[in-house]
């Protein structure tokens, strides 16, 4: 390529240019390439005036600014007919940034370039007319663009062809349009086109509600840290029909939006927890949703605190002993002193795990050994009465005065018995 640069041959100057530019193939070095692009430019090559011009205007490590010569560039290119050179010219006079700022004359090199098919001149139109912050809102004109290059395949447009839809802006409200503009990307993981997808099939506007097909959406958006998605799952559960109405399921989504600062969210909860007739259960069901996400992520007495929830069934109908022993033991396993004489006394007692004193001793033996007092005087009493372990007076008083030397209250009154 060097060779062929070095007789003249304009897209050998370019490419060698644009690859010093940016150290792809070759070492970064700044003065080549402008020199290089120059050369190309001297030939009115005019996607090297387009190169050399933002080089100047925006600046390069080792580049001085120049923007006087690199908007001249610019003009340059874009009137050859560069279309990135006529977009950026738009979005230059637009914003008023390295040229006085002229709307008309944005708009008209935005046009000229969207009117030859370029993508970016049609969503930079369709994105400033719906915003309506560089010139008056038009919305049917953004559609009419963002619909142009939508149909060249821009997903990013497609989505936004989809929402518009959706919302009724610039276009007749059609959710069904929407649908199927979704579709395909939504199958491709687009997230965004599968967070508007699942708002559309749960919401059921225009189409059939399929709650089934929006928990599935929302969910792969909400696992991948977005608090809209676990907005929305909040809002499927809070409104849906059958199965997919479910308080307990609406508040424990709203909770995960919380984490991601989501104000609707916070709003919501709120308002849930003024009209609930149940607001003690409400507060305990946010409680409970707040120490099982830091459980999963292995916090030890958020483990504890989800076991004495499930243990006590607190918030739920009926305690579940089988779920409390499996979050007892991840935190017993961890070293948690209170985790490990609870887990002590299920299997002493056989609730939710099968009797077993072998355990139940090993559990109060470990705790105790942390200065727990009542699993001191468990350990006290199983020496004492030889359940599971032989008798043994000495060991016995021995841990029943651990505990009563803490001040608990039932080993001091076992050790005053004759």
């Amino acid at each position: 390529m060097v060779n062929a640069a070095k007789t003249g041959d304009v897209a050998a100057q370019y490419e060698l240019g644009k690859a010093h530019l940016y150290g792809k193939g070759v070492e970064k070095n700044a003065d080549d390439a402008v020199r290089w692009l120059r050369l190309a430019v001297n030939q009115n090559h005019a996607p090297s005036q387009y190169l050399l011009g933002l080089v100047y205007v925006l600046g390069a490590e080792g580049v001085k600014k120049n923007p006087e010569e690199g908007l001249a560039r610019i003009h340059q290119a874009a009137n050859a007919g560069n279309l990135d050179a006529q977009n950026l010219l738009g979005i230059l006079y637009l914003k008023g940034e390295a040229v006085e700022r002229d709307a008309a004359t944005g708009i008209a090199w935005l046009e000229r370039a969207a009117q030859q098919g370029s993508v970016a001149a049609q969503n930079s139109l369709g994105f400033v007319y719906r915003k309506g912050e560089l010139l008056p809102q038009d919305l049917q004109a953004s559609f009419r663009w963002y619909l142009a290059a939508a149909r060249q395949a821009d997903v990013l447009a497609q989505v936004t062809v989809a929402e518009m839809y959706y919302l009724g802006e610039g276009v007749e409200k059609n959710p069904a349009e929407a649908e199927k503009w979704l579709t395909p990307l939504a199958d491709k993981g687009v997230q965004r086109a599968q967070l508007l997808l699942g708002k559309i099939c749960f919401e059921g506007h225009g189409v059939a509600p399929d709650y089934k097909r929006a928990l599935l959406l929302l969910h792969a958006v909400a696992v991948r840290g977005s608090g809209e998605a676990y907005y929305e799952l909040g809002r499927l559960f809070e409104q849906g029909e059958g199965e997919y109405r479910n308080e307990k399921e609406a508040i424990a989504y709203y909770t995960q939006a919380l984490k991601y600062q989501h104000a609707a969210a916070a709003q919501r909860l709120e308002q849930l927890s003024a009209l609930s007739p149940r607001a003690g259960e409400f507060a305990q069901s946010m409680e409970y949703m707040e120490n099982l996400n830091s459980a999963l992520g292995g916090n030890m007495l958020a483990q504890y605190n989800v076991g004495v929830f499930q243990y006590l069934g607190k918030g739920f109908e009926k305690p579940n002993y089988t779920e409390a022993a499996k979050w007892f033991t991840k935190a017993a396993n961890q070293g948690y002193a209170k985790a490990q004489y609870n887990l002590g006394t299920l299997y002493e007692n056989g609730e939710g795990v099968s009797k077993n004193m072998a355990q139940a001793l090993k559990w109060y033996r470990l705790a105790a050994e942390q200065q727990d007092a009542p699993a001191q005087f468990a350990l006290g009493t199983l020496y004492r009465d030889g359940q599971g372990v032989e008798k043994n007076a000495k060991l016995a008083r021995d841990w029943l005065q651990r505990a009563a030397d803490q001040d608990y209250a039932p080993a001091k009154k076992a050790l005053a018995r004759p």
